[in-house]
């Protein structure tokens, strides 16, 4: 992985000293530097606070002759304060938790051919698909390495992703290796929102080990000039043909209605046959439960029946156009082989985009409270059976040099 690693950081260098001459011409480069500074405290059995900063730099080329390019992102990040209890995240102390390094690293290309729009991309970077997510949770994104291939033809979209390395956020992105690759295809149809309608269709697998199907329809209807509503049901499975029969799937139903800066959400998630995990079992971080009941919890225990009713607004009305607020109630009960089992949480998150002179600047303050009981035999059980209190907060500041 690491002459891999070397390999495309060559490359890299070669696009760009080749992006220099006279003959080569590129197309809408970039730079950005980004400073982030995240304060995460939690209140569960003990009370436990985390205080880390980052900055980043991040290069894009663009297209050279309108066909190759390359991204990288590298930087550092570091515990400012911090009590040594939240996972992923860099301490601060004498054993050495910063990180330095590159963060992604990779080609890209594109072309048209026969009416096939044509985008390829090969290295390090975060990824983000159906059943796959490089969590950006915290203050550095979990990232992949693999090769991604996406071919584009009137409305409809076939993708093929092969991951073979994997690193969670506080790993250096261009050293770790998995067993097994992930191997994932997909395709989708038609633009979500208010375009009618949306289908898009997914399956990973492991080489005997997990599987993922996920499938999704999407249906909007625009009812006037301000207000729209939108509907979409997905399905979820997943097996293991490794050392476990594993299997468990899930529904998932979603309303949607905007009104001007309004909008108001309602969800209903039925989960079978087993406990949902989402897992590759390829490392941290990457696990994505594609249902709008993936919230502070996963609520995807085997029988359960989960409600979720969200809402949001933007105060542009107010002059305010770069605030905004969502709020939602999450609910969940009927697990199977979980005594008096039900759990609930309440979310919100605040943030606030800076313009003029302070262009690039944004805040946000997420908070969740989150209860949940249950018991086997008289004992509570598994590790979603908890009761916390979560606040964090975030400043971010990206400076475009060009």
């Amino acid at each position: 992985m690491k002459t891999l690693a070397k390999s495309v950081l060559g490359l890299a260098i070669l696009v760009a000293n080749a992006s220099q001459a006279a003959e080569m011409v590129t197309t809408d480069p970039s730079l950005t530097f980004t400073y982030k500074n995240y304060y995460f405290h939690s209140d569960e059995e003990k009370k436990k606070h985390d205080w880390s900063h980052a900055v980043l730099a991040d290069f894009d080329s663009g297209y050279v002759n309108d066909l190759l390019g390359v991204v990288v992102t590298a930087g550092y990040a570091g515990g400012l304060d911090n009590d040594g209890l939240f996972d992923n995240v860099p301490k601060k102390g004498s054993d050495g938790d910063d990180i330095s390094g590159f963060q992604q690293a990779y080609l890209k290309t594109k072309s048209m051919f026969s009416g096939i729009d044509f985008v390829g991309t090969f290295g390090v970077k975060k990824r983000e698909l159906q059943t796959f997510f490089d969590s950006d949770e915290y203050i550095l994104a979990a990232s992949s390495t693999g090769y991604d291939l996406f071919f584009g033809f009137e409305g409809a979209e076939l993708y093929y992703t092969e991951i073979y390395g994997v690193s969670n956020s506080v790993e250096s992105t261009l050293n770790q290796s998995i067993d097994k690759n992930l191997k994932i295809i997909g395709a989708s149809y038609g633009i979500y929102g208010f375009e009618g309608l949306g289908l898009a269709a997914e399956y990973g697998k492991v080489r005997n080990g997990v599987k993922q199907t996920f499938l999704k329809a999407a249906y909007g209807v625009i009812l006037d000039d301000i207000s729209a509503v939108d509907f979409d049901i997905r399905y979820g499975q997943v097996k293991n043909d490794g050392v476990s029969d594993y299997k468990a799937s899930y529904y998932n139903l979603n309303a949607n209605y905007n009104y001007a800066n309004a909008y108001l959400s309602l969800g209903y998630n039925k989960t079978k046959d087993g406990d949902y995990d989402p897992d590759y079992g390829i490392g941290e971080n990457h696990d994505l439960f594609n249902s709008s009941l993936d919230q502070w919890e996963k609520y995807a225990r085997e029988g359960e029946k989960a409600y979720i009713i969200s809402g949001g607004y933007n105060f542009a009305d107010q002059g305010l156009a770069r605030l905004n607020w969502d709020v939602w109630f999450a609910k969940g009960d009927d697990a199977n082989n979980v005594d008096d089992f039900n759990r609930r949480e309440y979310g919100s998150m605040i943030s606030y985009d800076f313009d003029g002179e302070f262009e690039g600047l944004s805040i946000a303050w997420f908070y969740v409270n989150y209860r949940a009981d249950g018991t086997s035999n008289g004992v509570k059980i598994g590790e979603d059976l908890y009761d916390e209190d979560v606040n964090r907060l975030y400043l971010t500041y990206a400076l475009e040099v060009f």
